[in-house]
């Protein structure tokens, strides 16, 4: 059994084994495919291997943010010139133009604005991505429920 550290409980994992990372666990390549989808009216974003949204920035203009769609590749392109530390209005489906942002929750990182929408790997169920709307924040998180979902089939644990 691992030691835990003073002051830290230690989780059921580390009570059981030295478990590694979840990405390690759960074979998830950090450059792995993420299909995404709007929460509210179902649409896909991916636009080859891209995730799009519609973007408005701090003075009202409306453009459209291209975002690399794989897990921590953080390349992203926009009609709009948008500066790293800048928070953006809003973050909409391209679709239904629906704002994405999760009203009453803040980035842990910087405090900024939050938006949400799915993402599925392979022909997993569709899960909630949260991430920081700041260009320069790569701040995401997934519910403790959603992380354990991404555990693939074979992952030896099973």
């Amino acid at each position: 059994m691992k030691q835990k550290e003073p002051g830290r409980p230690a989780s059921w994992e580390e009570e059981v084994w030295d478990a590694p990372p979840l990405m390690k666990r759960s074979h998830i390549n950090h450059d792995t495919y993420l299909t995404c989808w709007c929460p509210h009216c179902q649409a896909g974003l991916n636009q080859g291997d891209r995730a799009v949204f519609e973007i408005v920035n701090n003075q009202g203009q409306v453009g459209i943010s291209k975002i690399a769609a794989y897990l921590n590749v953080l390349d992203q392109e926009s009609t709009l010139q948008v500066d790293d530390d800048e928070e953006l209005a809003d973050v909409r489906c391209p679709h239904c133009h629906v704002s994405l942002i999760e009203p009453g929750h803040r980035c842990k990182q910087d405090g900024c604005k939050l938006a949400a929408f799915h993402v599925t790997i392979s022909n997993s169920k569709r899960l909630k991505l949260v991430s920081c709307i700041r260009r320069s924040c790569r701040w995401y998180e997934m519910s403790d429920e959603d992380n354990e979902r991404l555990i693939l089939r074979d992952s030896h644990e099973w």
